[in-house]
């Protein structure tokens, strides 16, 4: 479905209802963004600064992980290097059709502003319990990390928020994507975790 609707200001805006997502967003072109985070340098002469505003319409994703630690040594288990690059712990995934691969990435650009995750009551908390956001490369493979690891070695029905945001990685392009990495400890029994993981977003014109 696709709808054109004129504002008060005049001025033409496109939604479309995302197929892959089911989202309808406004396209980033109709919106007032900065091209690039860093302009000019200021005169060296005087006290000033420059300033940049954008606007957006944000967009959220959750992400349910549930997974199984046996008791081992510490394990990755949400990596590429623990699973076939392109499985089910990336966000945008879609079978082609034979069915026998996945083709794989984002339908639009779209930038990370925020992003936390949640112990649900079947959480059971080891020290080196940690979950990264990562932004991963149309090889299906490249990772680079967007959040630092947030620790989750907490209570039940606790949140835990990013403390770092990568403000070049945290801009997903079309094909690319996002993934979770999530590290366990080793609990010395097998045991079940869950979590909740919700990431907020907006769509961008380019990489600013």
């Amino acid at each position: 479905m696709g709808l054109k609707e004129t504002g008060y200001a005049g001025r033409n805006c496109t939604q479309t209802t995302d197929a892959q997502t089911g989202l309808l967003l406004q396209n980033a072109d109709s919106m007032t963004q900065l091209v690039t985070s860093v302009g000019a340098d200021p005169a060296a002469s005087a006290d000033t600064l420059n300033v940049g505003v954008s606007f957006y319409v944000p967009f959220g994703i959750e992400i349910l992980i549930n997974a199984e630690e046996t008791g081992g040594a510490a394990t990755t288990v949400l990596t590429a290097a623990a699973l076939a690059a392109g499985d089910y712990e990336d966000v945008f995934t879609t079978y082609s059709s034979t069915a026998t691969a996945l083709t794989t990435g984002a339908p639009f650009r779209f930038r990370v502003i925020d992003c936390y995750a949640v112990a649900l009551d079947e959480n059971t908390a080891d020290a080196a319990d940690t979950i990264q956001l990562m932004k991963v490369d149309d090889d299906l493979t490249t990772e680079t990390a967007i959040t630092d690891a947030m620790s989750v070695n907490v209570a039940d029905d606790t949140l835990v928020r990013m403390t770092t945001l990568d403000n070049d990685a945290n801009v997903i392009d079309v094909t690319e994507n996002l993934r979770v990495d999530l590290v366990l400890g080793n609990s010395g029994t097998t045991d079940h975790r869950a979590y909740k993981v919700y990431v907020t977003c907006m769509r961008c014109q380019a990489d600013a």
